[in-house]
């Protein structure tokens, strides 16, 4: 689910916390579209292995199941009234098609999800925003795959729970409620990959990527959703990028991939996908 920050008096900060139109953002993805690397100018064998693994159609896992549950959200009648935190815990009214047409990852990048999870070997992945399921799905997909997902608000998280069963994934673990208060919940546990997908502005995923370094190791990957949804979001991106922890980072436009690993060359790359 995505939350928003409480409105800011510095009106310059307002304004870089709202997302772009869809007129901007389009012009955004052009311009990563024409400006974006190819598997043939990529020359480091970490990243050329990545694509090989986890972009190339023939590799991606196909999980069908998964997808009839997605259209089944989107052609449900069901209404849902829902818990905010990030406007202030104000309740929001939406449809269950509406959000699962507007809130849930695509197809397309969610197999990409699936494929690290299983192409890294991930034993325990962590998500922030389980919203109505569908992409903890996917993470979960693994053979050997434990997902901890954590909900805002419990309503949200009930319908999440339906699609699981339907399903039969018993992996997962739900925790709800305000991120705030609930990351304390996990302690010490370790986790292979953390996908970020809750608070789309600059203050919540910095301080949730600091945070989250508790549960991290050198070998952890962290994807961000929605790396180029706003100017803060970017903002948060470019300083997450010359973080002394992040080695090797992978614009998709839609997805941020961070890689941690100390042995690697600190790197960064815009790939076309």
């Amino acid at each position: 689910m995505r939350q928003h920050l409480p409105k800011h008096n510095n009106e310059k900060m307002e304004e870089s916390s709202r997302p772009y139109s869809f007129i901007r953002i389009a012009i955004s993805y052009i311009r990563y579209y024409f400006t974006s690397d190819t598997r043939h100018d990529v020359h480091s064998p970490f990243v050329y292995d990545f694509i090989d693994h986890l972009l190339k159609p023939a590799q991606l896992i196909h999980l069908p199941l998964i997808e009839a549950q997605r259209q089944a959200l989107r052609a449900s009648k069901q209404h849902i009234s829902f818990i905010d935190y990030g406007k202030q815990g104000m309740v929001s009214q939406k449809s269950i098609a509406t959000m699962a047409k507007n809130a849930l990852k695509p197809k397309k990048y969610a197999r990409i999800l699936a494929s690290a999870v299983r192409y890294y070997q991930a034993k325990h992945c962590l998500e922030l925003g389980t919203s109505l399921g569908i992409t903890s799905a996917y993470l979960a997909s693994g053979p050997t795959t434990s997902l901890v997902t954590m909900e805002g608000d419990p309503q949200v998280a009930a319908i999440a729970k339906q699609v699981w069963e339907e399903l039969g994934l018993h992996n997962i673990t739900s925790v709800i409620g305000n991120f705030d208060n609930t990351l304390a919940e996990l302690g010490d546990t370790q986790f292979d990959i953390i996908y970020i997908d809750g608070n789309h502005h600059y203050e919540p995923t910095m301080r949730y990527f600091e945070q989250l370094q508790y549960n991290a190791t050198a070998h952890t990957l962290f994807i961000f959703d929605d790396i180029h949804y706003s100017p803060a979001m970017e903002q948060a991106w470019q300083q997450i990028k010359a973080s002394a922890k992040c080695m090797v980072s992978i614009d998709l436009f839609f997805l941020g991939f961070v890689f941690c690993k100390p042995v690697l060359q600190k790197q960064h790359f815009v790939l076309r996908y």
